[in-house]
C-alpha cells in the first residue's frame, strides 16, 4: 500500500509538472517506441516425450472358459471313416465316431488349464489276418465311452489369434475289445493313439471357434483406431487431447486360483495442446503384432501427459477475457487493449497494446512489455505470473513518454487476468481417460474396470514456441472376460 500511495503521489506530482508544461501548447498524441526483449528461440516441447504404460490384467474364469470351450466343442467331437489300426495280427481299419456326453469341467491351477469332458463312441472294426495258423476276417461293432482329459497352455500369438497348445488323454470306462476266433484282443490303445493323434485337430477346431467368437484382432484394431482420433477438451480454446499408441504386448496366461489371467500392455505418447491442427491430421498407425512380456509385470498403470500452449493460444485465452481499464488516482485511465505472449530468458513476456488519456489532456498509445515466471500452483491447480512487472526498456520508456502512469496499476490489473486454469484441462484430460477406464464394455464379452489418482506437475518450460508442461498419472484398471446378458 505504501509503495501505491508513494506511486500515486508521484503520479500527481507528475502530472502537474505535465499540466504546467503543456497547458499552453496544442494536446498532442504519443506513441510508445519501446524495444522489446529478445524473444526466445527453440521448441519448448520436449523431441522424445516420455511413453506412458498402461499394464492392465485380463482374467477369465473357470465358467466362462468352460462356456467358451462348450460352445467350440461342438458334436460329432470325431468322425472317421476307415482309420487304419495297428497292423500287428493283419490287416484291420475302423470307422470311429466320438460325441460329447456331457459339460466341460475346467481346473485352472498351476500355471495349466486341465479339461475333462465325458464321451461316447461307436466303432465299426474290420480285420482280417491269421491267429495261430487260422486265417479269418470279422467285421465288429463296439460301444463304449469315457473321458476326453486336455492339458492346455494358452497363449495369443503375434497376429492376435487365441492358441492352445497343449495334449490330449483318454480314459475309459471299459477298455473296448474285439473277439476274434474265442480270443478278446483289446483296442483301447490303438483307439486312444487315433483319438490322441487327432487330439491336434480337435485344439485346433476350438481355436476357430474361439477365435470367431471373441474376434480379438478385430475389437483391438478398432480400439487402436479410436484411440487415435484427438479429444476435444476445450472449445476457446481449442484444446485437444491426442494419444498416439505405440506397442501392445501380453506376457504369457497363467493358472490359479480357478482364475486364467494375464496382462495387456500398451506403451502410448499422450499430448494435450491448442496445436490441434497438427493433433486432428496426425497420420493414424495400423494395430502392430502382438509382442510377449515377462509375466512379472504388476497391472495399473503410469500416464505421463505431455501438455503444450502455443503463444498464440495464451493470448486467446487472456483475449477472450475482459482487458481492463485502470482509472488514475489523479485522473487519467489507461486501458489494455490486447495481449500477446512470447518467451525470452526463461520468462512469459507479456506484450501489452495500451492507450491511454493523461489527467490533463494529452493521449497514449502503444506497447509496453511485462514479464515473469510460470508458476504452477498444485492447490488451486492453476498456472500464474510471479516476480511480474515491466522489463528494463519498457519502465524507462514509460518513464519518459507517461510518467503520470502509475505502473504498479496496472502490473496488478494485467497479471490478475494472466491465471490460466491448467487443473480445468488436466482434469478433463483425467476424465477422459477415466472415461475409457469406467466400466466400459469394449465388446460383447470384454469389460474395463479401472480407477485414475490426480495429475502432478513434473516439468514445465518456456521455449520459442510456448510453454510446455509435463504432468503424471497413475492408477489402477482390470479387463475381464464376461458374456452381455
Amino acid at each position: 500500500m505504501k509503495k501505491i500511495a508513494a506511486a500515486a503521489l508521484a503520479s500527481i506530482l507528475g502530472s502537474l509538472a505535465f499540466f504546467i508544461v503543456t497547458a499552453t501548447t496544442k494536446e498532442e498524441e504519443t506513441f510508445l517506441d519501446i524495444t522489446p526483449p529478445p524473444a526466445a528461440t527453440g521448441e519448448a516441447s520436449e523431441k522424445n516425450p516420455a511413453v506412458s504404460l498402461f499394464s492392465i490384467p485380463l482374467t477369465i474364469t473357470a465358467e466362462e472358459t468352460s462356456r467358451l470351450l462348450e460352445e467350440a466343442l461342438v458334436n460329432p467331437l470325431y468322425n472317421v471313416k476307415g482309420q487304419k489300426l495297428d497292423d500287428s495280427y493283419g490287416e484291420s481299419d475302423a470307422d470311429v465316431l466320438v460325441e460329447k456326453t456331457g459339460p466341460v469341467a475346467v481346473v485352472l491351477e498351476n500355471n495349466a488349464a486341465q479339461f475333462s469332458l465325458p464321451f461316447r463312441f461307436e466303432s465299426l472294426i474290420r480285420w482280417k489276418g491269421n491267429i495261430f495258423g487260422i486265417s479269418s476276417s470279422t467285421k465288429q461293432e463296439i460301444f463304449g465311452g469315457g473321458t476326453l482329459r486336455l492339458k492346455v497352455r494358452p497363449r495369443i500369438d503375434p497376429d492376435w489369434k487365441l492358441r492352445l497348445d497343449g495334449e490330449l488323454g483318454v480314459e475309459w470306462k471299459k477298455s473296448p475289445a474285439i473277439t476274434i476266433l474265442g480270443q478278446k484282443i483289446g483296442i483301447a490303445g490303438f483307439l486312444s493313439s487315433i483319438l490322441e493323434e487327432r487330439s491336434g485337430d480337435l485344439l485346433l477346431r476350438a481355436e476357430e471357434e474361439i477365435n470367431r467368437s471373441i474376434r480379438l484382432k478385430e475389437h483391438a484394431a478398432n480400439h487402436w483406431n479410436e484411440m487415435q482420433t484427438p479429444l476435444a477438451l476445450s472449445d476457446s480454446p481449442k484444446v485437444m487431447l491426442s494419444i498416439k499408441p505405440v506397442s501392445v504386448s501380453m506376457p504369457p496366461f497363467s493358472a490359479a486360483g480357478g482364475v486364467l489371467s494375464t496382462h495387456l500392455t500398451l506403451k502410448c505418447i499422450l499430448r494435450v495442446s491448442s496445436d490441434f491442427a497438427g493433433a486432428e491430421k496426425q497420420k493414424s498407425s495400423a494395430l502392430p503384432p502382438l509382442t510377449v512380456l515377462p509375466s512379472d509385470l504388476d497391472p495399473g498403470f503410469l500416464v505421463n501427459l505431455e501438455t503444450f500452449f502455443p503463444y498464440s493460444a495464451l493470448g486467446e485465452y487472456a483475449s477472450a477475457q475482459e482487458l481492463p481499464t485502470v482509472d488514475l488516482p489523479a485522473g487519467g485511465e489507461v486501458t489494455v487493449e490486447k495481449l500477446s505472449f512470447f518467451g525470452s530468458g526463461g520468462r512469459l513476456v507479456a506484450a501489452a497494446a495500451i492507450r491511454g488519456k493523461a489527467p490533463m489532456g494529452g493521449t497514449l498509445k502503444g506497447e509496453a512489455f511485462l514479464s515473469g515466471k510460470p508458476v504452477f500452483s498444485s492447490d488451486d491447480q492453476v498456472l500464474r505470473i510471479e516476480e511480474f512487472d515491466f522489463d528494463e526498456n519498457s519502465t524507462k520508456g514509460l518513464s519518459k513518454a507517461a510518467s503520470w502512469i502509475i505502473r504498479p496499476m496496472i502490473v496488478k490489473a494485467i497479471s490478475s487476468r494472466l491465471v490460466f486454469p491448467v487443473g480445468e484441462l488436466k482434469e478433463k484430460a483425467l476424465l477422459s481417460i477415466a472415461d475409457a477406464l469406467g466400466n466400459k464394455r469394449l465388446s460383447d464379452e470384454m469389460v474395463l474396470d479401472g480407477s485414475a489418482g490426480s495429475l502432478s506437475l513434473e516439468h514445465f518450460s518456456v521455449g520459442g514456441d510456448g510453454i510446455h508442461l509435463s504432468f503424471s498419472l497413475g492408477g489402477k484398471a482390470a479387463l475381464r472376460y464376461e458374456r452381455k446378458k
